[in-house]
């Protein structure tokens, strides 16, 4: 009887027959290195022929390069970077008159939440761009020789133009503002200390221009609102008068008060004396009834009745009684009050609005002064290798078992 030997892969295969017809199979385990079940690769021995660098490519590529990289940058490359710190807050002066109104909120100053937030982002403008440029040479600052090659501007990544001047200028300046008390912290780093302070006081003037021009637009603004106000009471006030005057000439009366009047003192008066005719007839007629002075009398009554009849239906009763003609020039009169009292009310405006003009109404005030730095803030050397340290190493590990789980599944 013979034995029969058979290797696949990783067993073996031992035939031993007992029978011409019968066999038993035998299946023995085959043995593998211990390289070889760490590394799929050095089963086929093709591992083991590569150079070093060949076989930990990944190593190099996604840990060694990158960290050999940061330490080049950081380490010696990287220019020094200086940090100018100021802090400011934009406050408003309270125009309110009312008492109520100067009691509920407090006197002084208040905060101008909406112009604070508009000053900084003026800061951080084009606008804020183009006067640095034009006033404190801001291209000059960020080209100093101090500069490495990826800080400075403009360098091979970001050419000279305004586009990649803002975004180069938004790198070397910040403002941020804190909503709980309003004061703006402001930042301007440059390659030099006495470039990061020029560039830091330099932004405090040119916020304060913004805030001036602020106060110049909301005074005009406000006088010419109180001149036109005093414009539209001036004119109401000139139709009303023109108004009454065509009611005087169309009913022929100046004043129908001041006439009504003359006209019930005039009654008054002769009701008097009619009485006292009355009177005098009365006795007259009791004391001598064939006198011929009770007809003379008489005519006197009578006249007088007639007058004061004549003179009632002037004054009231008729379609042209004075009192026909009282409710239409009240109405006027009426009218004519309320506009001269708006034009009185507008032009008070107008002076106020005048001399607010002449006063403050938004204030920039600087909380923290920005001082010369005497050392450098940025870049954090140790730490920034250090992050990148550890950013490889997890990509690199990453990378590897992506690797080594697509080699054992082939295998």
């Amino acid at each position: 009887m013979t034995t029969k030997r058979v290797e696949r892969e990783n067993t073996s295969i031992e035939i031993v027959p007992e029978h011409p017809v019968v066999r038993q199979i035998e299946l023995v385990p085959l043995q593998i290195p211990d390289e070889a079940q760490s590394d799929p690769r050095a089963a086929t021995g093709v591992g083991a022929r590569r150079p070093w660098w060949r076989r930990n490519a990944l190593f190099i590529v996604f840990f060694l390069l990158p960290v050999a990289l940061a330490v080049l940058y950081f380490g010696v490359l990287a220019a020094n970077v200086y940090v100018a710190e100021a802090k400011f807050i934009v406050r408003s002066s309270r125009s309110d008159s009312s008492p109520l109104a100067a009691l509920a909120q407090g006197q002084g100053m208040s905060r101008a939440v909406d112009e604070t937030y508009a000053v900084t982002e003026f800061i951080l403008s084009r606008d804020a761009v183009a006067r640095l440029v034009r006033d404190y040479d801001l291209k000059g600052i960020l080209s100093r020789p101090e500069a490495d090659m990826f800080g400075r501007f403009p360098n091979a990544f970001f050419p000279d133009n305004q586009e990649r001047l803002l975004r180069a200028y938004l790198g070397f300046v910040d403002a941020d503002v804190d909503a709980a008390t309003g004061i703006s912290t402001l930042e301007a780093t440059a390659f030099r200390p006495d470039d990061a302070f020029t560039l830091a006081k330099a932004l405090l003037a040119i916020g304060q221009d913004f805030v001036n021009r602020m106060n110049l637009r909301a005074n005009q603004d406000a006088v010419e609102f109180a001149n036109a106000l005093v414009g539209e009471a001036q004119t109401r006030v000139a139709d009303v008068e023109q108004k009454i005057a065509d009611y005087r000439n169309h009913n022929l009366v100046v004043d129908p008060g001041q006439e009504s009047s003359t006209s019930l003192a005039d009654l008054a008066k002769m009701a008097i004396e009619l009485s006292r005719l009355e009177a005098s007839l009365a006795q007259q007629i009791s004391l001598a009834p064939d006198s011929p002075g009770i007809a003379a009398l008489r005519g006197q009554v009578d006249s007088y009745r007639a007058e004061m009849q004549k003179l009632q239906s002037s004054v009231v009763g008729g379609a042209d009684s004075i009192a026909s003609k009282m409710q239409g020039y009240e109405m006027l009169m009426l009218e004519r009050d309320l506009a001269t009292k708006g034009l009185a009310s507008a032009t008070a405006e107008l002076e106020r609005a005048r001399h607010e003009a002449q006063s403050q109404r938004i204030y920039l005030q600087t909380v923290v002064e920005p001082s010369q730095p005497d050392y450098p803030r940025l870049p954090y050397r140790a730490l920034s290798i250090a992050f990148v340290t550890l950013v490889s190493y997890c990509v690199y590990r990453i990378i590897r078992g992506f690797v080594d789980a697509t080699l054992e599944h082939r295998a």
